[in-house]
């Protein structure tokens, strides 16, 4: 298999922004002299959107994540989308509607799991920014400290996002970063060792110094 055909089969993973920063850049290379990867990406470029299909009050309360096997599917499915888009093109929409029927069918199996434990109790908040920016942050108190589960839509599509806390004291420190994706989505968990009720102010921020938006939660 030749460099251009490894390229093109990066597809489905550069569109869903599940690329490291070294395969993203080496792709968006490629991508800008190949027309049909060009054409293919703006086709798919709604595949996020139907792979987030789980409601967002769903996707904050997981505490853990869906089973390894699905993800497996998943990322299966995904592959062989971006390899028939190039064979039979008039085909893929019965492909994305599979992926998009794994999403659901782990909302499905899951939901249910989640409903039969007992779930710690959490308070969730919304930071928002012009542009529709929008994250979720639910804070679970834990013997240990708070674990945080974040769901965020709308953010920046390229480079580091960051999440902090700030105490009562007024100390500020740093629970998480990633990657932005070409999505401009995301959903993670982060954890800090300070007791929930200390925590007076969630924030975010890209590339360390520029505050996204933030919220105050004492």
């Amino acid at each position: 298999m030749n460099t251009s055909e490894e390229q093109h089969q990066l597809l489905g993973l550069y569109i869903l922004g599940g690329l490291d920063r070294h395969e993203r850049a080496a792709f968006e290379e490629h991508l800008a002299g190949c027309p049909d990867c060009r054409r293919e990406a703006a086709e798919l470029e709604s595949l996020p959107d139907l792979l987030d299909a789980l409601p967002r009050s769903v996707a904050l309360d997981l505490e853990t994540p869906p089973p390894h096997e699905l993800e497996e599917r998943t990322r299966e499915l995904v592959d062989e989308l971006a390899l028939r888009r190039r064979k039979e093109r008039r085909r893929w929409t019965g492909l994305v509607a599979a992926v998009a029927g794994v999403c659901l069918v782990a909302g499905a199996s899951v939901g249910p799991l989640l409903a039969q434990q007992q779930q710690p109790p959490s308070d969730t908040y919304t930071m928002t920014a012009s542009g529709g920016l929008q994250v979720d942050v639910a804070l679970v108190h834990k013997t240990w400290g708070t674990e945080m589960a974040v769901a965020g839509e709308k953010l920046p599509e390229d480079g580091i996002l960051t999440l902090w806390v700030t105490d009562k004291s007024g100390y500020t420190y740093q629970v998480a970063s990633w990657q932005a994706t070409p999505a401009g989505r995301a959903t993670l968990t982060a954890a800090c060792a300070m007791d929930t009720d200390q925590i007076a102010q969630v924030e975010l921020r890209h590339d360390a110094d520029t505050t996204l938006a933030a919220v105050a939660t004492n």
